[in-house]
């Protein structure tokens, strides 16, 4: 695995990565955009229900349960289990792989590598809430290859800008090395890796003002660790001057410090005017320094990275201006006014997108609080106490699928060349697969009239159901609706009928009446438990609720 796939792997949440082991050690074959979109999409993220309702995706069956007294060894493996250890600020979700009487060996979910704990050990961490699994009936991702295809166009992306940034590292190294070596060479080399660094640690920091809850960020910011906190330090008084931040300042400075290094590699001048620059700056280290130990009493890790890259950049400007003393130098003013330049280009280009992006995350938060207040189960069915009700009686019309013991009930009318009702029917049947509790029942907006279309696939999905059971009735409208044309002759091949289609007429008649009296305008119209679903809902939220 190289180190982009680990620090990428690193990033990511326990529910993802608990995921991603437990499907790689069953064999299914997922992509991570794919696992990711699945567990941010549920109402619940970031929660055991989140955990669950994403594995079912994946076909991974599963139960919670209370463990109480019953001891670990008494599961089967793999399972689940939220932890907690006495320095993490929130829960965390683990697989655990083997348990005996003595030992448990789980999945850590800060290392990401299996580690063993004695039985008495892991139960005080332990939550007390298991997740058992069911691994052997696991899924091919929906659309996998096509979702691994997009998945590799995007990382190769978002690469991109840091593959070219360390390929014109290299070559900018490799410039000058194979040009004649002096003096300014070893000092143009220090400053192109100096900047280089401080560069990569300062765009970290920018990352942490615009999202200091990622996990990865959290982590390299010391996790855990009490004396290590960039937040505690960058969020302080002192973390701005003239109303813009340091992390701002910094990833300017050492962008510019590198784009001159590189556009004007061993340039004697450029060198002087960066020494200079370096010296300057040197009171900002003691100032830091100084304002970490002794005010906010917390250190910020990347702050010191930056601060041993200007210390390193000092010693070499000292050593480039003072002690060569044979060395002269003219100042050009046009080299300084370059380095101004693209200094300020820097500023203004940092200081208007942070505000951008950090919008742009948080209105991500906000959607998810949104939906989570939008998918609360009080609300949606206050909402659709306040619908329209179903007024006439169903019990004998359509098709019924799902358990027929079943207390909830959703009503579809719909007609059977309906585009929309076709894309509604995999998500009514998400529904029905996950939920036992749930049956779905079918009414069509046929005539029963020899000169309406939509009467012959009517009557002979009723004819099937008459003939063939509920079953094979279900698999036939999965057939009809699933099928990329709706071709009723070769439908009508694959179900063949001889004198049942015409027994049907009297139901289609029926259901007709019903739709007439219910004043059924469009298809598909769905009812839940007696009352029309609300507009400002979509067929494909109702998985929220069931």
């Amino acid at each position: 695995m190289g180190i982009l796939n680990i620090i990428a792997d690193r990033k990511q949440s326990d529910l993802y990565n608990t995921c991603r082991f437990l499907l790689e050690k069953a064999g299914a074959r997922y992509t991570k955009k794919g696992l990711l979109t699945t567990l941010s999409a549920n109402v619940e993220y970031p929660s055991m229900l989140s955990l669950k309702d994403s594995l079912f995706e994946y076909g991974v069956q599963s139960a919670a349960i209370k463990k109480g007294d019953h001891k670990y060894n008494e599961f089967e493996t793999p399972f689940i289990c939220s932890i907690q250890k006495e320095d993490w600020p929130k829960t965390a979700f683990t697989v655990v792989t083997k348990s005996d009487e003595e030992n448990i060996e789980f999945l850590d979910p800060i290392t990401g590598k299996l580690t063993i704990l004695s039985s008495q050990e892991f139960e005080k961490i332990d939550k007390n809430i298991v997740l058992l699994l069911d691994t052997s009936t696991t899924k091919e991702e929906t659309n996998f290859l096509e979702n691994r295809k997009k998945e590799r166009t995007e990382q190769l992306v978002k690469r991109t800008p840091l593959y070219l940034l360390i390929i014109t590292l290299l070559l900018a190294l490799g410039n000058i090395l194979i040009q004649p070596i002096g003096a300014s060479s070893w000092y143009s080399i220090t400053f192109i890796l100096t900047s280089f660094v401080g560069l990569l640690t300062s765009s970290l920091l920018i990352w942490h003002e615009i999202d200091a809850h990622n996990p990865f960020i959290k982590e390299v910011c010391g996790g855990s660790n009490k004396k290590l906190n960039c937040n505690a330090v960058l969020s302080s008084s002192k973390s701005s001057l003239f109303g813009i931040s340091w992390s701002v300042w910094g990833f300017t400075f050492f962008a510019t410090f590198f784009s001159t290094q590189i556009f004007f590699p061993v340039h004697e001048n450029f060198i002087l005017l960066w020494s200079g620059i370096s010296i300057l700056v040197a009171p900002y280290i003691v100032f830091s320094m100084y304002y970490q130990w002794k005010v906010v009493k917390q250190w910020c890790p990347l702050c010191l990275v930056i601060q041993c890259v200007l210390a390193i950049n000092v010693i070499a400007a000292i050593s480039y201006l003072f002690l060569d003393i044979q060395r002269m130098v003219t100042f050009e003013f046009y080299n300084f006014f370059t380095i101004l330049f693209i200094g300020l280009s820097f500023l203004i280009l940092s200081y208007t997108a942070i505000p951008v992006l950090k919008n742009a995350s948080d209105s991500k938060n906000y959607k998810k609080k949104w939906e989570k207040l939008r998918y609360n189960p009080e609300i949606f069915n206050a909402l659709l106490e306040k619908s329209e009700r179903v007024n006439f009686p169903v019990a004998d019309l359509g098709i019924l699928i799902g358990n027929p013991q079943a207390t909830n009930e959703i009503i579809k009318v719909c007609n059977p060349y309906c585009g929309p009702c076709s894309k509604a029917h995999p998500e009514l049947e998400h529904i029905i697969k996950s939920n036992p509790d749930v049956r779905i029942r079918i009414i069509f907006t046929a005539t029963g009239e020899e000169d309406d279309i939509r009467t012959p696939p009517v009557a002979h999905l009723f004819a099937i159901q008459q003939k063939l059971g509920h079953e094979t009735a279900h698999s036939a409208l999965d057939d009809w609706y699933m099928a990329p044309s709706k071709d009723y002759e070769t439908f009508a091949k694959k179900y063949p009928m001889n004198g049942e289609l015409k027994l049907q007429t009297e139901k289609i008649h029926a259901m007709w009446d019903w739709c007439k009296n219910m004043k059924i305008r469009a298809t598909p119209t769905l009812y839940i438990n007696g009352r029309e679903l609300p507009d400002s809902y979509r067929i494909a939220e109702l998985k929220n609720f069931f």
